[in-house]
């Protein structure tokens, strides 16, 4: 569910702005189900000379001596009064991220309201359940996108080159990736990183699958390799 509305992300009446304008759909949501809120605002508005001019009530342990300090403290501050007036309607929002984004104008504020599934460790023992509620700032989406970017492709090119220093050969590698034999190292690195790309950050049970079919793949190729070379000798 995504909301567009135009509106001021230095105005610090923001969210009763948005939480009028979304009651009418915040009454008829399902109370049971828990939600994932994301707040998108045009990431050029960090920019804007309003940020160094911004004041918002501040917290006893907070500093706003840098401009930093003003973008944080004046995100989260929108991030938790629209957080506070929905979930003061009965909403269970577990988690809730405000975002600098590429958005059509600057004086538009996205709001995307989506269904979120609690996952349950039942090794893990819990006093309530009430399910942990996670927040998140973060002043550019791009900019963090670009690091992340540069990170998995740092680590997924460390697998690649540690795997071909095994395997030694781009037709053997190109075996194992199911793709036509080819010398082409752009090639054959792009079809690992579309096959295992998820192992840059996965999960237990992806990394275990990806590894799985990896090594399975290797032996394969190796064993039919091995047979070859016995044949014709």
């Amino acid at each position: 569910m995504e909301y567009i509305f135009k509106a001021d992300l230095f105005n610090l009446d923001l969210a009763n702005q948005i939480y009028l304008a979304m009651l009418p759909v915040i009454t008829e949501l399902k109370k049971e189900d828990n939600y994932a809120l994301t707040i998108s605002f045009h990431v050029d508005l960090l920019n804007d000379s309003r940020m160094d001019h911004v004041e918002v009530p501040l917290k006893k342990w907070e500093t706003s001596e840098t401009r930093k300090d003003k973008i944080y403290q004046l995100l989260g501050f929108q991030l938790e009064k629209i957080d506070e007036l929905l979930c003061n309607e009965g909403l269970k929002v577990i988690s809730s991220t405000i975002q600098g984004e590429k958005l059509e104008f600057n004086d538009i504020i996205k709001i995307l309201l989506s269904l979120k599934e609690q996952k349950h460790n039942p090794t893990e023992k819990r006093k309530t359940n009430k399910p942990l509620k996670v927040k998140s700032v973060v002043p550019s989406l791009p900019y963090t996108q670009d690091i992340i970017f540069d990170f998995a492709s740092e680590r997924l090119s460390k697998m690649y080159i540690d795997l071909m220093k095994i395997v030694r050969s781009k037709k053997l590698m190109s075996e194992i990736l199911e793709i036509e034999v080819t010398e082409d190292e752009k090639k054959i690195y792009s079809a690992f990183c579309e096959q295992y790309g998820e192992l840059w950050l996965p999960t237990d049970d992806t990394k275990q699958a990806l590894f799985d079919k990896l090594r399975k793949r290797v032996e394969e190729v190796s064993e039919k390799q091995s047979d070859k070379e016995h044949s014709e000798m």
